[in-house]
């Protein structure tokens, strides 16, 4: 009798039959992209991890409520300054005591690019035995929707508005995952919902490269109140970002960058820029200007893909 060849698990299993760290009914937003990624990473990593954070919108549910927790994982708590820094001490202290918990530095891009910058740096530089993971919803989102440097060109927000004297943010976004990975640091990665097979094998990855040293994942995270769509669209926010190339996937690993998803026909910025208000003021000119820097952004990627290959 011939045995049937055994199916490999698929990578959605994890949602269903990994153990659950989080309670059922949580604070954050309804469609929070935040919240899959932060029940995802577990059920991969596995739960023998310590996260880092500090304020920002994972601190509503990670801190807890009065004297109870909304999760099983353990999670040291300090400033943005501080996030980088203290994952370093514990990571150091957990190895000298023959302990292989990762610890999952776990911020959004306001620590991560602006307020953390400089420690996050620190550590990439000293290749710290730790995995940074960013949720970049472009700007500080638990306070208000005020802009940070990973919001993009033409991007509404509450301190850059559109209006008669403003058309959004003037400037480009700041490309942190490309930073992290010109450090030197051992992995760097992006990521995002819409391709979890991608987001799985990559945190899987990080998983053993935390032990040679720094581990950087970005994952892209839209913000449904900052960035004013409908709750549903979440998932869709996500799959367009990638399919217009306006967050390419990727990964750096020793120096050399690869594509983890080519998208062989890429769809034009307004297919994205549509379905969020926060972009909806741009003008014909104004989403010219968008759709250069995502292909010459896009442009210089490949270069980077193409060098040592």
């Amino acid at each position: 009798m011939t045995q049937e060849p055994k199916k490999k698990p698929r990578i959605f299993n994890y949602f269903t039959e990994k153990e659950e760290q989080f309670s059922g009914g949580l604070s954050w937003c309804a469609g929070c992209t935040l919240e899959l990624t932060a029940r995802f990473i577990p059920k991969v990593l596995g739960k023998d991890i310590v996260l880092v954070g500090c304020p920002s919108c994972s601190a509503t549910v990670l801190y807890g409520q009065n004297t109870g927790a909304w999760h099983r994982l353990s999670y040291y708590s300090c400033l943005m300054t501080g996030v980088a820094s203290s994952a370093t001490g514990i990571s150091r202290y957990l190895r000298r005591t023959g302990n292989n918990a990762a610890v999952v530095c776990f911020t959004g891009d306001g620590c991560a690019a602006d307020v953390g910058f400089q420690p996050l740096s620190g550590a990439a530089e000293r290749n710290e035995r730790i995995i940074y993971i960013c949720y970049d919803n472009e700007g500080y989102m638990n306070t208000g929707y005020q802009r940070s440097s990973t919001t993009p060109f033409g991007a509404s927000t509450s301190t850059t508005p559109a209006g008669i004297a403003s058309k959004g943010k003037p400037t480009p976004a700041k490309n942190i995952p490309l930073l992290m990975a010109l450090h030197g640091a051992t992995y760097v990665a992006t990521a995002t919902l819409s391709n979890l097979e991608d987001f799985a094998k990559k945190l899987l990855i990080a998983k053993e490269k935390k032990n040679e040293g720094f581990v950087y994942i970005h994952v892209f995270a839209p913000c449904v109140m900052g960035w004013r769509f409908d709750s549903s669209l979440s998932i869709q926010v996500c799959r367009m970002a990638v399919r217009t190339n306006y967050f390419p996937l990727w990964e750096a690993e020793g120096g050399k960058f690869r594509l983890t998803h080519e998208v062989d026909n890429p769809r034009p910025i307004q297919e994205l820029t549509k379905l969020v208000r926060k972009f909806a003021h741009l003008k014909e000119a104004d989403l010219s200007r968008l759709q250069q820097i995502v292909d010459e952004r896009y442009a210089f990627l490949k270069a980077l893909c193409a060098i040592g290959n």
